[in-house]
């Protein structure tokens, strides 16, 4: 009676299944979340390096680069001036199309020499020199680069936030040997189930197709129910408010019922279910 009582209790509060603790196995949990960190921090190190460059290249005498003036495009697909500039320097295209303004575009010629006026660490292109005279470029990648890095440098910090977590959590559910537990035991009621189609959508015209189904499970801890790890009771007690979710497999998610007392037994960090069975 207490635990239909305790059932009904629940059922009237809203579940929140979403959670930090994926459920997935501690080495999947290692992999993935390795290789993200790496990706991630690969990201961060290039924004950071390109952002670094752009701002000694500020302070920096720029690049000299010869070329000669081979043509003029005034109806190009985007409608701005650009010159056509033959390069016969190392490292540098054979050819660029530099937007310019409408004086420079009509101040140089075909045939004329110029010095291009590059920046020295990322080779950005930002003036033009003829006869003496030095013109800044209409449309300069200075801006663009230091917005560019700018991002690349915040979205591998965002990103690599969540799969260090992950990587971290696998390594501790799998090798950390100098901690008492690698495995909790618990107690507890089934007071939620649940079953997301996740589903794609399908070529137009057609209704989404399934392709996986999440299958999860709410539990309360009984009143009696402690974590343990490995038969020795942890300081880690559990009130009888506190819902704990887990994802199940379709053969245990179909073999429970609300109010079933089971014996579950996770792992401490990721949450990912060892074994899910009635309790004697």
């Amino acid at each position: 009676m207490r635990q239909n009582q305790k059932v009904s209790t629940f059922e009237e509060e809203p579940i929140s299944w979403w959670s930090w603790r994926p459920g997935i196995k501690p080495r999947n949990a290692l992999i993935m979340g390795g290789l993200l960190s790496i990706v991630a921090l690969m990201l961060a190190s290039l924004g950071l390096i390109t952002l670094v460059l752009g701002i000694v290249d500020s302070v920096s005498q720029p690049l000299i680069v010869p070329g000669i003036v081979t043509g003029h495009i005034a109806n190009s697909f985007d409608g701005q001036p650009r010159l056509r500039i033959r390069l016969h320097t190392v490292g540098f295209p054979d050819e660029i199309l530099p937007v310019v303004t409408d004086a420079l575009f009509h101040a140089i010629h075909d045939n004329d020499t110029v010095l291009l006026n590059y920046s020295q660490n990322l080779h950005m292109l930002y003036a033009l020199q003829s006869n003496g005279q030095r013109y800044p470029l209409a449309a300069s990648e200075t801006a663009g680069i230091y917005f560019g890095a700018v991002v690349l440098l915040l979205f591998g910090m965002a990103l690599l936030f969540y799969p260090l977590v992950l990587a971290n959590w696998g390594w501790r559910d799998l090798y950390r040997q100098g901690e008492h537990v690698r495995r909790c035991e618990m107690t507890a009621t089934v007071v939620g189930l649940r079953a997301a189609l996740q589903t794609r959508a399908g070529r137009p015209g057609l209704t989404p197709r399934p392709i996986r189904t999440w299958y999860g499970v709410a539990l309360c801890p009984t009143d009696s129910s402690a974590d343990t790890w490995r038969g020795q009771a942890s300081p880690l007690h559990f009130s009888d408010k506190k819902i704990l979710t887990f994802a199940i497999s379709e053969e245990a998610h179909r073999s429970l019922h609300r109010g079933d007392i089971v014996h579950i037994t996770y792992s401490p960090h990721l949450h990912y279910v060892y074994a899910l069975e009635p309790a004697e």
